[in-house]
Parts: C-alpha cells; sequence; structure tokens
C-alpha cells in the first residue's frame, strides 16, 4: 500500500473529501483483496460499512468516556 497524504494545513473547506480521497487507494486494496481470497463484492461492501461503522462508535466512545474522566477529575 502506498502512503497516505497528510491532511491539508489549517482549516480547509475539503478536509472531508481530501481524507477520502487519501484512504481510497488502501481500502480499495482491502476490498480486492477480500474479493481474491474468494468473498463476493457484496459481501465486502458490507463489510467494510460495518467496520467503518464500529470504528466512528468506538472514536465517539472514547471521546465521551474522556470527557467523562475530564469532568470527575475537575470535581
Amino acid at each position: 500500500m502506498k502512503a497516505v497524504a497528510p491532511p491539508p494545513p489549517g482549516v480547509h473547506p475539503d478536509r472531508f473529501l481530501r481524507c477520502q480521497e487519501a484512504l481510497a487507494d488502501g481500502v480499495s486494496e482491502v476490498a480486492l483483496a477480500g474479493m481474491a481470497a474468494g468473498w463476493r463484492a457484496e459481501e465486502v461492501a458490507a463489510a467494510l460499512v460495518e467496520l467503518a461503522d464500529n470504528a466512528m462508535l468506538a472514536v465517539l466512545a472514547t471521546r465521551n468516556v474522556e470527557r467523562d474522566i475530564d469532568f470527575l477529575r475537575r470535581r
């Protein structure tokens, strides 16, 4: 897999799009590897969606725990 491009400096209006572009090749490689192993394209796509959803849930849960810990430390 080739290197992932870093985010643009500062506040950039297309930051989210740039992130998608930076990750696209790696995601395509993973998807193609899954299909080469025998998984159907629909299964691979659904698995990637589920993995992305779980990653977002983990980010949000971590953020909530950090917020709660910060709150408790200030008491």
